[in-house]
């Protein structure tokens, strides 16, 4: 049995997909604001280390994962650490070394990332591989306070499944 009806599923991923496209653009505006201060090498560094350690900034929300009402939470269930963000993001930081490679970069970074999509997408865990490697889950609250998707995707880890209507 789904535990999830599609359209929270989708709901979900386009948050998830929509907050690391802010997080993107927000490093991308410290690389910039980096160069136009005359410091290439600062503003490559900016924006690597805001790549990595964005999930572990307070409350486990990055810029982007507050946008969209999302949060990373640890193997503990606390908010994620900034050495947890780091593993979780190694893949998207790989992603955006390789992209300042030149003339191939772009193309080997659009393929990481489209890998790590890929994953997150197919996956009925919605975990990437970032997320596998170090344990995190993103978990979203409802404006009810209810955290249904926590509750789905602690239920599909263990084995369970949850029903909407009553036994």
């Amino acid at each position: 049995m789904d535990i999830r009806e599609p359209s929270d599923r989708f709901s979900y991923l386009f948050d998830r997909f929509l907050a690391k496209f802010v997080d993107y653009l927000l490093a991308l505006s410290l690389e910039h604001a980096g160069f136009l201060l005359g410091s290439s090498w600062l503003a490559w560094l900016a924006a690597t280390t805001y790549i990595l350690v964005a999930d572990g900034l307070p409350g486990g929300r990055s810029l982007g994962k507050r946008v969209t009402g999302l949060w990373v939470s640890g193997r503990t269930g606390n908010p994620c650490s900034y050495f947890e963000s780091t593993v979780r993001n190694l893949p998207l930081g790989i992603a955006y070394i390789l992209s300042q490679v030149p003339w191939v970069g772009g193309f080997l970074g659009l393929a990481v990332v489209s890998i790590e999509g890929l994953i997150l997408a197919g996956m009925p865990s919605d975990r990437r591989f970032g997320d596998d490697l170090v344990g995190t889950l993103v978990r979203k609250k409802e404006a009810t306070g209810a955290d249904r998707m926590d509750r789905a995707s602690e239920a599909h880890r263990e084995g369970t499944t949850e029903s909407s209507t009553p036994s």
